[in-house]
């Protein structure tokens, strides 16, 4: 499975991209509904959505992809003219087919949108890239009046032979004439070939070759001058190089923020409390390298926390559980830590444990096969409240380690998924409320009993005799169908009913 964020993602896009070409007859033909449709009413953007049907067209249907960003370094020739308008049009003609077929689920429209966000990415910032273009990067070279380079020019090898891919001099002007191909079986003999199409003045000539990745660059340098350029040319390209490095690691290492974005779309289309669940265990599985992940209610003055949900797990078998905090000693720690932090709550990291035997109960390592895992706080930052835990792995039995990048998106998600939680608890607490018929006093024992309270406590808080408030306790018990007040306090947050 994906160790980072940045592979995780990747699946994504493959699993969208797959999406899209089991139906390329048909968004084809949606597409080219949409050119008619312009063409019919005059519309100026005619040539704009050609240039992009064109541009999908090659990289969606044509193009042979191996990992996500392969397909966006240095994939523009020229610029491609469209807007965000047009790209969002032919997005929805995508998602128009495919919700045709019933078998495709909302995460799979995720994955189909993502891959349109990743290209459109990539043709709206064209006008950044082109600067870390080997192309723009010869011109400018070309272009300078204070270097003697007469032309530069780009080969391939392809069977054996050598190709001249782009050839200019210094006015930026392209040096093949009517798409003219210019080949040859050595460089030797395309080196010379491109001097007899070149010795306009009779001058003396050095041409330079320079390996660069799977191509060689040519660079014809005044014989006069030439002594010096040579090793500023290599210098200069390798600033060119390693600014360019610089430019897609960084890209690379906003990977997190991708999986943040779609999290919050996912967990945004919660209708309920029970849904919210599901989506926020969903979520950091789907956009985070995890396997399984179960969700956990915390109750801060009990220091008990109950089972709410698992994902790719025995759910029943999470709701069972219900735990104190005070028999976990590097969860209890660490929770106590989050609280010291007060409004810098939200700059906490999440545990990583290499090996479960250190912090979880044998009993849950064995049942669940726990080794590494992860322990997400969630938490309401109006309030500085930690609400819930995340627990995650990679699947039985496995140990691994986790990234800097999982960790920052670790954050993000703990906050989304708190504003969330909160959200739907309040509407889950008027429901509940009316289906298990709590009377308001009820209600308000009930939450002294989540604070801790013992009963002579809670019936000084609310000005009633101690044995009126046992006998609110014992309807209490008897509505929810709970043993004991540990057990109908974990029902009533389960419930959202505090």
């Amino acid at each position: 499975m994906p160790k980072t964020v940045h592979q995780q993602m990747d699946v994504i896009y493959h699993n969208g991209l797959k999406i899209i070409k089991l139906h390329e007859r048909q968004i084809v033909s949606e597409w080219d509904k949409l050119l008619l449709h312009l063409h019919k009413i005059g519309s100026s953007a005619v040539e704009k959505m050609e240039d992009t049907i064109h541009f999908f067209s090659y990289h969606l249907f044509n193009r042979d992809h191996k990992e996500m960003h392969d397909t966006h370094v240095n994939i523009f020739d020229s610029s491609i003219r469209t807007n965000q308008f047009i790209i969002t049009l032919l997005e929805n003609a995508v998602h128009k087919v495919i919700r045709m077929k019933t078998k495709y689920t909302n995460k799979d429209h995720q994955a189909v949108q993502y891959v349109f966000i990743k290209l459109s990415e990539d043709i709206l910032s064209h006008p950044y890239q082109q600067y870390f273009s080997i192309d723009t990067f010869l011109q400018s070279l070309v272009s300078s009046r204070q270097l003697p380079i007469e032309w530069a020019a780009i080969v391939i090898k392809k069977n054996n032979t050598y190709i001249v891919k782009k050839w200019f001099n210094n006015k930026s002007k392209d040096l093949l004439v009517n798409d003219e191909q210019l080949t040859a079986s050595t460089m030797y003999a395309l080196t010379e070939l491109l001097l007899s199409h070149w010795d306009r003045y009779q001058n003396e000539y050095n041409v330079l070759p320079i390996p660069y990745n799977d191509m060689t660059l040519l660079i014809c340098l005044d014989q006069k001058d030439s002594s010096y350029i040579v090793p500023f040319l290599t210098y200069t390209l390798q600033i060119f190089e390693n600014g360019k490095d610089s430019y897609h690691s960084t890209k690379y290492n906003l990977q997190w923020k991708d999986s943040v974005i779609l999290f919050n779309e996912l967990i945004i289309r919660s209708k309920n409390y029970h849904e919210a669940l599901e989506n926020i265990t969903a979520g950091f599985v789907n956009y985070l390298p995890f396997e399984r992940c179960a969700l956990f209610s915390y109750s801060s003055n009990e220091q008990i926390g109950f089972g709410l949900f698992g994902h790719r797990l025995d759910n029943k078998a999470i709701q069972s559980i219900t735990e104190d905090i005070s028999e976990l000693p590097l969860i209890r720690n660490h929770t106590n830590f989050l609280q010291l932090f007060g409004k810098s709550l939200n700059y906490i990291q999440p545990i990583y444990i290499n090996d479960a035997m250190i912090g979880f109960p044998k009993q849950y390592i064995e049942q669940f096969n726990l080794r590494s895992v992860v322990i997400s706080p969630i938490f309401l930052t109006s309030n500085n409240r930690l609400i819930a835990v995340a627990i995650m792995d990679q699947g039985p039995g496995k140990y691994f380690k986790i990234s800097q990048e999982t960790f920052t998106a670790l954050k993000k998600f703990g906050r989304s998924a708190g504003e969330i939680l909160a959200k739907y608890q309040k509407e889950s607490f008027k429901l509940s409320k009316n289906k298990i018929d709590l009377s308001a006093r009820e209600i308000e024992v009930l939450m002294l009993m989540a604070e801790g309270d013992s009963t002579i406590e809670a019936a000084a808080e609310l000005n009633l005799s101690e044995y009126t408030v046992r006998d609110y306790v014992s309807s209490i018990m008897e509505k929810m169908n709970a043993r004991n007040r540990t057990e109908a306090v974990a029902k009533a947050i389960r419930l959202g009913l505090i």
